[in-house]
């Protein structure tokens, strides 16, 4: 069998039209994004930005109202930063993404969350999180509450990468800043 060999402009326009940057498609949100795996967003405003930039007759109102109705979400995802995702490829790809979120506390915290109970911890997260819908930093004063003696940064990075957790709009809406609020994904 011949060998092929790509140039470099070749193996350049191939990742460009993976990535669905040689012209607009004509797809919607939802599976443009599930086509590009994710779309990193730790800010708000660039997804909204990278789908209009792909997609032919993308509108803002369409990325919002798929994040209000939960059929996309962001949430800590890969490299443990904010992606938006779809609701479907977060719930079939958690236990993929599981690993490194986990490596990502080991590696963040080292020491800090070496001695972590990570299932008390979560049993203390999970009603917590059930009736109210808390910022990260309420979380950490919660599990505070109950480890004083514990890192509230570790611990409530623990509870976000064992618990699939979503942010909830308004956060991550075009404009809204980035105000946390968090529920189970």
């Amino acid at each position: 069998m011949a060998e092929t060999r790509l140039t470099l402009r070749q193996l350049n326009r191939t990742l460009l039209a993976r990535q669905m940057l040689m012209g607009r498609q004509d797809m919607g949100p939802v599976a443009a994004t599930e086509h590009l795996i994710a779309l990193q967003s730790q800010i708000p405003n660039p997804p909204y930005i990278g789908l209009w930039t792909r997609l032919r007759d993308f509108e803002r109102g369409q990325l919002t109202e798929l994040l209000e109705s939960r059929a996309m979400v962001r949430a800590p995802w890969i490299r443990s930063t904010l992606h938006l995702v779809s609701a479907a490829d977060h719930q079939r790809f958690q236990s993929v993404i599981q690993p490194a979120l986990l490596r990502g506390l080991r590696s963040f915290f080292g020491a800090r969350g070496a001695d972590l109970d990570i299932e008390r911890l979560v049993s203390i997260a999970k009603p917590f999180l059930e009736s109210n819908q808390p910022s990260i930093g309420a979380l950490r004063l919660h599990l505070q509450d109950h480890e004083p003696q514990l890192n509230k940064e570790a611990m409530a990075y623990a509870v976000r990468s064992y618990l699939p957790l979503v942010q909830i709009p308004p956060s991550g809406t075009w404009g809204a800043g980035t105000r946390d609020l968090y529920d189970r994904g």
